[in-house]
C-alpha cells in the first residue's frame, strides 16, 4: 500500500525549534497537552485557527495568534515546526500539504507514556497520546493520530492522515489506508486491510479476508 503522503520519517528535535499548533479545538488542546507532558511547551508559540475571531485569546495560557494564512506568511520569513491538529482527516492532510508546499516543517508529538520501537517509523506531524504503542517494523504515515492505548502492531502499515481512536488495534502485518478512521476499541486483524477513507466503527473488528 503506497501512499505518497505517508513519508515515514525518524523523529528529531532541534535545540532552537519553535512550534505552532494549527487548530485550537479539542485535538489542538490534546496536542498541547502532549507537548506539556513531554516538557517542551516552552517551544510553543501558540495556535493558528481560521475561527480565531470567535475563540478565546488564549488556550491554557498559550495565545491564539491568527488564521492559517498568517502562519503561512510567517513560514515565508522564519522557520517554525507545525502540528496540524484538525480532527477531520481529509482537512488535516489538505492543510498540512499546503503548508508543506511552502516549505513548512512538521513535528511529531509523543507523550512520554507512549512507546515507539526503535525499529518502527512514524511520519512527521503525527501525535501519539499517552499509552499509544508502535511495535517493531511498523510504519505510520505523516499526520496520523494514535490515541490513548491504541496499538500499531509489528509489521503493520498505517497510511497518512489516519485517526486511531482510543483502544484501537492494528494487528500484525495489517494495512490501514490513508485518512481511515478506527473508532474506540476497534480492531484490524492480522494481515487484514482497511481501505483509504474507510471508517471502522467503535468495537468493530475487521478480519483478514479469507481468514487464516
Amino acid at each position: 500500500m503506497s501512499q505518497p503522503e505517508a513519508e515515514a520519517q525518524s523523529i528529531g528535535f532541534e535545540e532552537e525549534m519553535r512550534l505552532a499548533i494549527v487548530g485550537a479545538g479539542g485535538y489542538g488542546r490534546l496536542a498541547l497537552d502532549v507537548l506539556i507532558a513531554a516538557g517542551i511547551s516552552d517551544r510553543v508559540l501558540g495556535f493558528y485557527d481560521d475561527a480565531h475571531a470567535v475563540l478565546p485569546d488564549k488556550v491554557r495560557g498559550f495565545p491564539v495568534l491568527g488564521d492559517i494564512g498568517m502562519l503561512k506568511s510567517m513560514l515565508s520569513v522564519e522557520p517554525v515546526h507545525v502540528i496540524v491538529a484538525i480532527t477531520d482527516n481529509r482537512t488535516r492532510l489538505s492543510v498540512a500539504n499546503s503548508l508543506r508546499a511552502l516549505g513548512g516543517s512538521f513535528f511529531t508529538a509523543v507523550h512520554p507514556a507512549a512507546y515507539i520501537s526503535g525499529a518502527a517509523m512514524v511520519g512527521d506531524g503525527s501525535v501519539l497520546a499517552a499509552g499509544a504503542v508502535v511495535h517493531p517494523n511498523a510504519v505510520v504515515g505523516s499526520h496520523t493520530f494514535i490515541g490513548p492505548g491504541a496499538l500499531v502492531d509489528r509489521d503493520a502499515e498505517v497510511g497518512a492522515g489516519v485517526w486511531l481512536s482510543a483502544g484501537s488495534v492494528v494487528g500484525p502485518g495489517a494495512r490501514v489506508g490513508a485518512r481511515a478512521l478506527l473508532g474506540f476499541n476497534a480492531g484490524v486483524g492480522r494481515k487484514a486491510s482497511v481501505g483509504s477513507d474507510a471508517e471502522v466503527g467503535p468495537l468493530r473488528y475487521v478480519p483478514r479476508e479469507g481468514g487464516g
